[in-house]
């Protein structure tokens, strides 16, 4: 175990001085931060193990499990007396034991009391719970961002820039380029950071291994040199990093740099990582390193700076693209350390001037685009689980993540299957409950990458839903319809079955389009009906009832003459109505408004007008009443065309006579009238005109008998 590693290592004996090594004398900005170090042979030690009586363990722990489970128990022991004690985070009190599919409507299964698993285990045994969350939980050295490491057998030291991933998901650490020497240097070890230079110890003491060097640049692609200094265009224009592969496994790599005010455990203060992004000039910037720790300033400028190569050759100069600054505080040693705005990662160190007046830091998104796919691990909140009521199959399952970056994610697992689900803009995330019911366990964790927060607990619980209220389309609500009815339709649930009772009762299934049909055996006759209906469906609760109310009136006799929308010359119009009715009724027609009572033989009815309609516009309503009881009204509509104008006629010009001296007529008397002779009135026979107007219809000298329609029965 990593935490035991530190007892290997004397914290004693000589400290090792931290010889800066200044590569390049010649050139602006001085040699790359990497400082040599001596490493300390470690001091043997010894440990001894006490053994146990493993059989009566694996028995004792085998009944707890068959009990229990395993989620909460940490740990069953026995010490040298044969006391057995179970450490165990579960319940005290007796509690259902159902498994996370189990429906609620099953009947739960009940634990032992905490007396009873004792009485049945038998010895002498003790269940401890106090402060026990669960499961021990392995040891492993925390690591953050800024943490010192040694290389090349421990000659030199570095900083670590930025815990990561490689493109393949894997564990690395990203540092400086040249920290690699060229690729020359291979494994890396962890430095105690109680005993870094910062820390006011003697430096280069190892903990144990940090990883292996992998990818490396420094200056230009495949390290190469930037030449032709002394011209405008200086040649290759690169960056300055590395990546540590290999990571030991018991490292657990935290995004957060340290401050190295807590360098006893680095990981108590310092920013934690949210998001990597370029340096802006004038934003405030801070640096880790292992030997002068945490300083703070502000980006001056972006820069391409020069850097002596590890040859010590005088033409070994590399470019490097990045960012100065003038107010951090930097030396040997410090290489790769992380240079971090606020929480966003912007960089790396890599060399300064040789006044010490200037620190130039390597741009981490430019460096990162040298590698293949490495990136920066961040740090995420754990989800929130939003929903607590119970939820329907597949219904929504609803989560937030505060802080949440663009591209971020949450894996649910739900009933053994894991989901990963989209974060949006406002941080809010949902999931798919599962297709059955029960209460179920519930993780999610916060992803964006490779990078993952802490797991969420939750659970939920799965209930039937239930059916909507099934619609009656017809007969629809308080309507009237004829006789006989021999069909109930309606809507529902595609697959649900609908229970039909009241005046009509049977079953009728609804179709994958949503509708159904009942046929009515024997026929709903004339009267006063009410149909209820409800829908089931297996793994659904019922749905409430509906109830439609009707009245089924006799069916509407028809009007066979003249036919709906027929129309007659001005000189054919009809002079009778007739059509056809159920045997025995009595039959009233209304025509423009005029009231008629119409003329029955068996099945057929008419009413003669005397003589053809005029010009106008018809509209025939027939009611016919069988048992006191009025039927639907059958309709018809018709048209007596006006008719045509006269032609013209040329008439001849008038004779004008010539004048004559006769004398003037004498006056004569007007004849008086004669009694008989009335204005025209346009009517020729004892039939006033029906058209728009409506006016009253006279037969035959007949005055036409005016009579009300019977209210239908209710």
């Amino acid at each position: 175990m990593q935490a035991s590693k530190r007892a290997f290592f004397s914290r004693g004996g000589a400290a090792c001085a931290a010889a800066a090594i200044l590569i390049g004398s010649s050139l602006t900005a001085s040699a790359a931060y990497a400082a040599p170090s001596t490493a300390l042979a470690p001091a043997p030690i010894t440990a001894e193990v006490q053994s146990s009586a493993a059989t009566d363990v694996e028995s004792l722990f085998a009944a707890y499990v068959a009990e229990y489970g395993v989620q909460k128990l940490e740990a069953v022991t026995v010490d040298a007396a044969g006391n057995f004690t179970i450490r165990t985070g579960e319940p005290a009190a007796a509690a259902p034991a159902t498994s996370s599919a189990q429906s609620r409507s099953a009947a739960p299964e009940t634990k032992q009391t905490d007396e009873e698993f004792k009485a049945t285990v038998g010895g002498n045994v003790t269940i401890d719970r106090e402060n026990v969350a669960g499961p021990a939980a392995a040891f492993a050295t925390d690591v953050t961002n800024g943490q010192g490491y040694t290389l090349d057998n421990n000659n030199y030291t570095c900083s670590i820039g930025w815990n990561g991933f490689s493109a393949a998901g894997d564990p690395a650490v990203i540092t400086a380029g040249h920290c690699a020497n060229d690729g020359a240097a291979t494994k890396t070890e962890l430095t105690d950071s109680e005993e870094e230079v910062t820390a006011g110890g003697p430096g280069f003491i190892t903990t144990g291994p940090l990883g292996t060097f992998g990818f490396s640049q420094f200056g230009g692609p495949g390290n190469s040199r930037a030449t032709n200094v002394d011209t405008p265009n200086p040649g290759n224009i690169g960056t300055d990093i590395a990546v540590i592969d290999g990571i030991d496994t018991e490292l657990n790599q935290l995004a957060k740099v340290t401050d190295w005010t807590t360098p006893a455990d680095p990981k108590a203060s310092g920013p934690k990582v949210t998001g990597v992004s370029e340096a802006i000039p004038g934003a405030k910037i801070c640096k880790s390193g292992r030997t002068t720790g945490w300083s703070c300033g502000t980006v001056e400028a972006k820069a391409i700076f020069l850097v002596g190569g590890g040859s010590g050759e005088a033409d070994d100069v590399r470019a490097v693209r990045g960012f100065s600054s003038k107010n951090l505080k930097s030396a040997p040693g410090d290489s790769g350390g992380a240079i971090i705005s606020d929480t966003t990662a912007v960089g790396m160190i890599s060399a300064g001037s040789k006044d010490g007046k200037v620190v130039y830091g390597v741009s981490i998104k430019d460096a990162l685009a040298a590698t293949d796919g490495y990136t920066v691990k961040i740090f995420l909140n754990a989800p929130k689980v939003t929903t607590t009521a119970p939820v329907y199959r597949k219904g929504a399952i609803t989560g937030s993540v505060a802080g949440a970056p663009a591209g971020t994610k949450v894996a649910v697992k739900i009933d053994g299957t894991t989901t990963e689900v989209a974060v949006d803009s406002e941080g809010k995330w949902t999931a798919a409950a599962p297709n059955k019911f029960g209460t179920f366990d519930v993780t999610a964790a916060t992803k964006n990458g490779y990078s993952t927060s802490e797991t969420t607990e939750a659970s939920i619980e799965v209930i039937k839903e239930t059916l909507a209220v099934p619609a009656i389309t017809a007969p629809a609500q308080d309507s009237e319809v004829a006789a006989p009815v021999t069909t109930i339709t309606g809507t529902g649930k595609a697959g649900a079955t609908i229970e039909l009772t009241g005046d009509v009762s049977g079953n009728a299934e609804v179709g994958t389009d949503g509708t159904w049909s009942f046929t009515v055996s024997p026929a709903l006759k004339v009267g006063n009906y009410a149909v209820t209906a409800k829908q089931t469906l297996d793994n659904w609760n019922d749905s409430k009832t509906v109830t439609n109310k009707f009245n089924v009136l006799p069916a509407a006799p028809a009007v066979t003459s003249p036919t709906d929308g027929q129309k007659f010359a001005y000189d054919q119009g009809p002079s009778v109505l007739s059509g056809t009715n159920i045997a025995g009724a009595t039959v009233s027609v209304d025509i423009n408004g005029v009231q008629l009572k119409a003329t029955v033989s068996g099945t057929t009815w008419n009413v003669s007008l005397g003589e053809k309609l005029r010009t106008g516009q018809y509209s025939v309503s027939v009611v016919q009443s069988v048992d006191g009881i009025d039927s639907l009204p059958g309709t018809s509509a018709f048209s007596v065309s006006e008719a045509p104008a006269p032609a013209p006629t040329t008439e001849p010009a008038p004779v004008v006579p010539a004048p004559t001296t006769d004398p003037a007529p004498s006056a004569t008397p007007a004849p008086a009238p004669n009694e008989n002779d009335l204005a025209n009135t346009g009517v020729s026979n004892p039939v006033m005109l029906l058209g728009a107007a409506g006016g009253v219809l006279m037969i035959g000298g007949i005055a036409f008998l005016l009579f009300r329609r019977r209210n239908s029965m209710n």
